[in-house]
């Protein structure tokens, strides 16, 4: 308020009359010191700009909350100082001629004004070690928010993992209110006093390696020491210790400070510095970084984004006269997982003569200066407890987990509550993240190849945690993969593990566990081929085909062989058209390896291909094979329907190709009923796809975008890509011929694009000639 000793709260139309009307001239040094130094922190400050301003003694004693005796005594001590400053006559400065004798002496009314107005506010900013601060524009704008005077609270904490910028960003802010402070200026809280403090104990250095600080404020008496030294006050140390908090506390409430506790995680007497900095004044914002999380106001660092990432890369690769492609820009970025410390030591190194695969072996390394740097201080306090259990655990899953999972791994799911303690301390370590929306933990890149590095040195742990990882992942599938007629609708659970089932198919097959890939496999096979997720499930079938035949274990070679079959049939190129009759004759030789319903899917492979070969007669043979071995399966009710239902399908399929649209409609209506039944709710699209095509065969519009509609939104909500691109072609049919040229164009795009991904050749190019004919 105006008229406090401390304030530099002056009247606001004061600051813009003297920024109006006063312009800056020339100085007089001696002067402007004396009066800076003497009126710095002084009311009389603020009666001397209301003079220069030309306001009456009545308006300053108004605005400064004044009694006019008080400011008659104050203006009078005024006029004394600057008659010895100027060597004017006793007593002949007054209110009137205090510009005249002012400028007579040399001086303007902006120089004096701006000379007082001006503030070098005291602070003990270390010198930043960039020369541009580049992204976490959301972070700093939420750090310079919550340290504005109108928000309530008064500490904020700034947390994150070791070199993900945190004192960088506290930095950056403090300089930004530095400058406001000092130029009177709204672009950033104001402060009367700037003060850091800092318990790092080691810094990372791209020359030197580690590089470990002698010195720091590790406890409440090197804080305090740091506040003496930076406020240029030492009645602080000079107080005895057990009454230095209560100086500290006196001193610091006569300013608007802020206060900066950097690397928390490392002071020694930490409940005390809290206590000390909870109990601080409202005028007294207080930062606290740390590499554990604080329930105060907490902002939590992440690694930097792709572009902010790529721009700090390209920064650093300019200041140190480095040449560095974006191909090389790219791969250090994920290698570094957007740390910006790990980005700077990296093109440090880089600018010392290193080659970029050399910097980059650095950076994974767990004994490498990043890591430990990064992460072993953090993982030192929790070896040998159940966090650090579930951090080499969730260090397993390439992907993101859920929590059944990574305590699974960990062995620790008969104690819950040690799962979820510890895998809390490890989201106030930085060292784990959990998404909110999806519920499912992960970690930054580095974190990660630090954290395989701690699995490696304990080999007993991860031998029974990689067992159990693939044990987890087979019950996993079991539930929720296997045939699609039952588990369809599960499917969907499926996708967010794709990466993590992806890594236990790799690393059973590089162990060679081959049963572990086979039974996974087998159960995933459905899911893979159908919806056409995975564009190497060729290699894996044909690796299971070679190890099958290998170890003669022909019934699973069967069932193999059967799931190639699909994917080649499916292609419908000569080449892909040949192989699987080639592999499909030699296996029905091996049939009675098989059980009778495998044979059945082995008959009715052979006759999908022959309707792709449009030999129909031979087909319907095979079809007929298939019938008699369902049959004499001999299975209960829903298991017959799930495999009669194919018989009925293509034969429908081939009367509809052979232009009976009347028998085809009847027996997709049958296959229809069918699939009800048993919920088979993929045969249940596919026919209603078959039966919309045919409506637009017989001319029936209004029938056929009934279906077509109905059918493509469950095939879009289901996201089966291979139905999808089917029945966008059937719209681009309907389209051109009842609707839009311009739609039929797009759907068609849509349809060919569907085809070449699910690698359907000749599906592809039969649209693109029905794209040629638009």
């Amino acid at each position: 308020m105006p008229g406090q000793s401390e304030s530099w709260n002056l009247p606001k139309s004061w600051n813009r009359k003297i920024l109006q009307d006063w312009e800056i001239d020339r100085l007089l040094m001696n002067l402007e010191v004396t009066l800076q130094k003497r009126y710095r922190q002084s009311t009389r400050k603020d009666l001397l700009l209301g003079l220069l301003c030309g306001y009456s003694l009545k308006k300053i004693g108004q605005d400064l909350h004044k009694e006019n005796a008080a400011v008659r005594a104050g203006l009078s001590n005024i006029y004394r100082d600057i008659e010895v400053l100027t060597g004017e006559a006793n007593k002949s400065v007054k209110s009137s001629n205090l510009v005249y004798v002012l400028e007579r002496h040399g001086y303007r009314r902006g120089s004096v004004v701006a000379a007082i107005q001006r503030r070098d506010i005291p602070h003990n900013l270390p010198a930043p070690t960039y020369t541009q601060f580049i992204g976490r524009e959301a972070d700093m704008k939420k750090l310079l928010e919550r340290l504005s005077s109108v928000h309530g609270a008064h500490m904020i904490t700034v947390h994150g993992i070791g070199g993900v910028g945190k004192t960088a960003l506290v930095l950056a802010a403090a300089y930004l209110c530095l400058k406001a402070s000092n130029e009177n200026s709204s672009d950033a809280p104001n402060f009367d006093a700037i003060i850091f403090t800092s318990a790092k104990q080691q810094e990372l250095i791209p020359t030197n390696s580690i590089l470990w600080r002698q010195q720091g404020q590790r406890n409440l008496r090197d804080i305090f020491r740091e506040i003496a030294n930076a406020l240029d006050d030492p009645t602080i140390l000079q107080s005895p210790p057990n009454d230095q908090f209560d100086r500290v506390r006196q001193i610091l409430s006569k300013r608007r400070t802020l206060l900066i506790v950097d690397n928390m995680e490392t002071i020694e007497d930490r409940d005390e510095v809290i206590e000390f900095l909870y109990n601080l004044p409202i005028c007294i914002k207080v930062i606290i970084t740390s590499r554990e999380q604080i329930a105060l106001l907490p902002i939590r660092l992440r690694n930097l984004p792709p572009d902010d990432g790529l721009q700090l890369i390209r920064q650093q690769a300019e200041e140190k006269g480095i040449s560095i492609n974006d191909e090389d820009s790219k791969q250090l970025y994920d290698r570094t997982g957007g740390i910006p410390l790990a980005i700077v030591y990296s093109l440090g190194q880089l600018s010392g003569g290193y080659s970029l695969n050399s910097v980059l072996n650095r950076l994974t390394s767990a004994t490498g200066d990043v890591a430990r740097f990064c992460f072993e201080q953090s993982v030192q306090g929790i070896k040998g407890q159940p966090p650090h259990k579930l951090l080499m655990s969730l260090a397993i899953f390439p992907d993101s987990a859920i929590l059944a999972a990574v305590a699974e791994v960990a062995g620790l799911t008969a104690a819950p509550d040690a799962v979820n303690n510890g895998l809390a301390r490890l989201q106030q370590l930085s060292l784990v993240n959990l998404n909110p929306e999806t519920k499912r933990f992960d970690m930054l890149s580095l974190t990660r190849e630090y954290a395989l590095a701690e699995l490696a040195a304990y080999p007993d742990f991860e031998r029974e945690a990689r067992r159990r990882w693939v044990r987890w992942y087979l019950d996993f599938a079991h539930n929720y993969a296997g045939e699609d007629w039952e588990k369809w609708i599960h499917y969907n659970k499926l996708e967010p593990e794709e990466g993590n089932l992806r890594a236990v198919l790799h690393w059973c097959e590089d162990k060679e566990h081959y049963e572990a890939v086979r039974d996974l496999w087998l159960l995933l096979s459905h899911y893979a081929n159908l919806y056409a997720y995975w564009d190497d499930r060729l290699d894996w079938l044909q690796w299971l085909i070679e190890q099958s035949e290998r170890r003669g274990e022909w019934s699973c070679f069967v069932k193999i062989i059967v799931r190639k079959s699909w994917l080649l049939i499916r292609e419908c190129s000569s080449v892909s058209l040949k192989e699987a009759d080639k592999i499909l004759r030699r296996t029905w030789i091996l049939r009675d390896h098989a059980d009778l319903c495998v044979q059945a899917d082995l008959a009715e492979s052979m006759a999908r291909l022959q309707i792709r070969q449009k030999d129909y007669q031979d087909a319907r043979h095979w079809l007929t094979i298939e019938e008699k071995l369902v049959i004499e399966a001999n299975l209960e009710e829903r298991q017959h329907i799930r495999y009669f239902i194919p018989v009925l399908y293509h034969q429908a399929e081939i009367h509809y190709l052979e232009g009976e649209y009347l028998l085809a409609k009847k027996l997709f209506q049958e296959v229809m009923k069918s699939a009800e039944k048993i919920s088979w709710h993929r045969v249940i699209n596919s026919a209603q796809n078959w039966l919309a095509d045919i409506a637009i065969e017989q001319g029936d519009r209004d029938q056929a975008e009934k279906l077509l509609i109905q059918g493509l939104t469950v095939a879009e909500t289901t996201h089966n890509k291979r139905r999808l691109a089917r029945y966008r072609r059937s719209l681009a049919r309907w389209e051109k011929k009842w609707g839009s040229a311009e739609k039929a164009y797009k759907l068609s795009i849509k349809a060919i694009d569907g085809f070449k991904l699910l690698g359907m050749t000749r599906d592809a190019q039969e649209m693109q000639i029905f794209l040629d004919s638009l």
